[in-house]
């Protein structure tokens, strides 16, 4: 028994040994397998080279792939910038999904091949020319070595797929220069209908490149430095045999005018199969460079005088509907209102560039050129501010110190006809604000200085001496008038009227009216008959809104739409700027 006790004893104490020796002498950590040491290079060049895909390696560091073997590997490491849209989650699982045995340069990568990941899933290879897609996602650019491997960025998760993907669309897009050329290196963005990117292609010597694509709509981009598809507002459509630019008819009425300018660039492309019996389209586009041209002066006034006199036009056009035009509904006022904001304040852009320009030669031609172009742009702003009683980017107050200011600004800085219509747009401005007795002092100095003298048939006349700013012509034959006269004395008169009434000076409201009336042979004594003696000039609008006289139009609430709505896109760009009441 004691024998059996000892022994009990000896292998006891040689566990306690083997334990102590275990603890002192710790089994060795197994070796990094070759992939986990490839992995970890191509996490590290990543890291330093291209912080787009930070996401895709933060998930990469964490991955195991311990078992494996290879140390040759493609990788396709997703963007950043795409995470929101993509319809597959990417994680350590899913990423291996992303890691291909074998490294594989782009020309390897052939139309039908096939790639095995090491989750031992099956990728399609789809390839037109230069461009390749794994699964139908495309990749970006060329490979980006990374030890022994190839790293490709690609722009969302690669998802996964049992048989070849053949895309259901080919469209084509071409892009030529205005004569015909080809153009290439042009850049196209390309979505599908959901909204997920596809890739960036690019037009080969041929200008051609090929979007192969699942979705029924496509929709695109095209770029190119120094290049552009617009030419003042209009998507070029090529060139006539005179060496002239051809603009695309956007609305399709056969003609080319303001309404077919675009509103945004880039400007988007759409192609829709929906319908259609063909799988595949052709779509051609131009595109002219941009040259730094030599600045013209005389050339930059016409320029800017085509594009005030078609926003003179417009406003006289919103003029007649709103008060005029018997057919107009103000239930349509939302759309109408838009369009006119839009085009205004795309005409006000265009009035800065122009106005970079001219003062950018620093000449006396120039700075004079300059000076007629801020009495338009006060103008502009003037009858934005009476139909919206707002200004982008400020709300209500701001923008009639903003107003003020710079028409009190061009009133010291001109003498003559300058001055006096910019005296007379501050006149406006004063008045609709509210502050009637600063109104009196512009319009009695305007009148006081007789430099003007009433005339009936001043909206006929180019020479007019009526006209304090005018002499636009209106080259669409609308009713009243064949001139655009934005500032006249009638207006004075009518403004001087208004702001004696508005302060009780009944006196002097009766002596302007009988001006009026012996001018203009006006029998009556309402004020409409007084407003609407400035028919034709876009400018009666804001006058039947100060004094609260009934519109007779279908839909019109004079609880509302005395100002026009500011359109939801204004008031998404500018969180400060708040809608008129009523909308």
């Amino acid at each position: 028994m004691k024998t059996l006790a000892y022994y009990l004893l000896g292998i006891f104490s040689l566990c306690l040994l083997n334990a102590c020796s275990d603890e002192e002498n710790p089994t060795p950590e197994p070796p990094p397998s070759k992939g986990q040491e490839e992995v970890q290079k191509i996490v590290e060049v990543l890291k330093e080279s291209n912080p787009e895909v930070s996401q895709f390696v933060e998930i990469l560091e964490k991955v195991n792939v311990a078992d494996l073997t290879q140390d040759e590997l493609t990788v396709f490491a997703v963007k950043n910038k795409n995470t929101a849209s993509r319809a597959a989650v990417l994680d350590t699982a899913s990423i291996k999904n992303h890691i291909v045995k074998g490294r594989y340069a782009k020309e390897d990568l052939t139309d039908g091949s096939t790639l095995t990941s090491i989750s031992n899933e099956t990728l399609y290879v789809t390839r037109t020319e230069n461009d390749v897609q794994i699964n139908g996602v495309k990749i970006e650019g060329n490979a980006i070595p990374a030890g022994n491997s190839y790293v490709y960025v690609v722009p969302e998760v690669i998802p996964t797929a049992e048989v070849p993907l053949v895309p259901l669309h080919a469209t084509t897009i071409i892009t030529k220069l205005p004569t015909g050329e080809a153009l290439a290196g042009v850049n196209i963005e390309a979505k599908d209908g959901r909204g997920n990117l596809l890739g960036t292609f690019t037009t080969n010597e041929n200008g051609e490149t090929i979007i192969q694509h699942q979705s029924d709509t496509l929709s695109y981009v095209i770029s190119k430095e120094n290049f552009s598809n617009l030419h003042d507002g209009f998507l070029i459509a090529g060139m006539d045999e005179n060496g002239n630019l051809i603009y695309a008819d956007l609305n399709g009425d056969g003609l080319i005018n303001v309404d077919d300018k675009v509103s945004s660039d880039p400007y988007t492309y759409f192609v829709n199969y929906k319908d259609l019996p063909e799988n595949s389209l052709t779509k051609t586009h131009y595109m002219t460079e941009i040259k730094e041209e030599e600045i013209n002066v005389p050339e930059v006034e016409a320029l800017w005088k085509q594009s005030f006199e078609t926003f003179l036009t417009q406003s006289k056009n919103m003029e007649f509907s709103l008060l005029y035009d018997k057919s107009f509904d103000y239930n349509m006022i939302e759309y109408t209102s838009s369009t006119f904001w839009d085009f205004a304040y795309q005409t006000i852009d265009e009035c800065k560039k122009y106005l970079e320009q001219l003062t950018s030669l620093n000449t006396a031609e120039g700075w004079e050129a300059s000076w007629n172009l801020t009495v338009d742009l006060g103008v502009i702003q003037s009858q934005l501010f009476g139909y919206y009683g707002k200004l982008i980017p400020n709300d209500t107050q701001e923008s009639q110190e903003y107003l003020i200011y710079y028409l009190t600004d061009l009133v010291n800085t001109f003498d003559t006809e300058k001055q006096l219509a910019a005296r007379a747009l501050l006149a406006k401005i004063s008045l609709l604000s509210g502050a009637y007795d600063a109104a009196i002092q512009e319009c009695q100095y305007i009148l006081n200085t007789n430099a003007f003298v009433l005339d009936p048939q001043a909206l006929n006349n180019l020479e007019s001496k009526e006209v304090i700013w005018g002499g636009y012509k209106d080259n669409f034959g609308n009713p009243g008038g064949d001139y655009i006269h934005p500032v006249l004395l009638r207006e004075v008169y009518l403004m001087a009227a208004i702001a004696y009434s508005q302060t009780g000076r009944e006196m002097e409201v009766t002596e302007v009216k009988n001006i009026l009336n012996e001018a203009f042979s006006i029998e009556g004594a309402e004020w409409k008959d007084y407003i609407n003696l400035l028919q034709g000039t876009g400018s009666a609008y804001p006058y039947y809104r100060l004094l609260n006289i009934p519109i007779e139009q279908t839909g019109f609430n004079p609880n509302k739409h005395f100002y026009l709505p500011i359109p939801q896109t204004a008031l998404d760009t500018y969180p400060g700027m708040k809608q008129n009441s009523g909308y």
